[in-house]
């Protein structure tokens, strides 16, 4: 799937199992084709709204264009709460592990 157009309707669902965790995906894309182990920990998803994401949209974490980025290299952007102990972005590297199925 790519990404490339200027806006991209997403659904964006809310983790039952983890606090302040979202999954956005493509409105096409149905929850089911999530990585098996993601739907593990995410437990039962709520749709929480649908949005349209554009390079420029502004968002309360992180920017549209990563969260498109992500869109379009694995199928889907994790967003977890954010850590204020932790220096590093975990949003960043838990995408990373997903695209890179080492779970």
């Amino acid at each position: 799937m790519s990404t490339n157009n200027k806006e991209l309707e997403c659904a964006v669902y809310r983790s039952s199992l983890k606090d302040e965790t979202y999954v956005f995906l493509p409105t096409t894309t149905p929850l089911s084709d999530l990585p098996e182990q993601l739907i593990k920990i995410l437990g039962q998803a709520e749709m929480v709204m649908t949005l349209n994401l554009s390079p420029e949209k502004k968002m309360a974490r992180g920017t549209a264009a990563e969260i498109m980025k992500s869109i379009d290299e694995q199928g889907f952007h994790l967003q977890l709460p954010e850590n204020p102990q932790i220096n590093d972005n975990p949003l960043a590297y838990m995408n990373e592990r997903f695209l890179d199925k080492n779970l």
